[in-house]
């Protein structure tokens, strides 16, 4: 399957974040730099997340998941098991919410890319989920030529 490149506005949107653990804390500081308007649903967070919420920079609901979580928002990211993140991925399917389940390819409508960012000039890579490492080296290399 191809897949279309798209650089999306984020600013003012609602976006969930499932999973408060590390990998969720390395995909909330992208999110809120595009100006989302994010809100998390785990039972524990990283203290990261935790002082993000006490500053009021999102919103942390100490709990599961649920269903009705996906209504109204514009994109999921499922920072969870990946028994869970199928779930969270079939119901956004449901919901026509994009989806991207982390380290779980088949139950992703995106990847995250890797990012070369100088100013207005942002440069994304993308290996389709299936050579991260990869594509960080190529960033790696990027950054320094830039």
């Amino acid at each position: 399957m191809s897949l279309f490149p798209i650089f999306v506005k984020l600013e003012g949107r609602p976006v969930l974040l499932v999973g408060a653990g590390p990998v969720g804390e390395s995909k909330v500081g992208g999110l809120l730099s595009a100006g989302a308007t994010v809100t998390v649903i785990a039972p524990n967070a990283t203290p990261a997340i935790v002082r993000l919420a006490e500053a009021g920079r999102l919103q942390w609901h100490r709990r599961e998941f649920r269903p009705d979580d996906l209504t109204g928002v514009t994109l999921v990211v499922a920072a969870v098991p990946k028994d869970v993140a199928r779930a969270i991925y079939e119901e956004a399917q449901r919901r026509n919410v994009l989806c991207n389940s982390v380290d779980d390819i088949e139950n992703c409508d995106f990847y995250y890319p890797a990012v070369v960012n100088r100013g207005d000039l942002q440069i994304a890579i993308s290996t389709a989920g299936h050579s991260p490492a990869l594509a960080r080296r190529l960033r790696m290399e990027l950054e320094r030529q830039f």
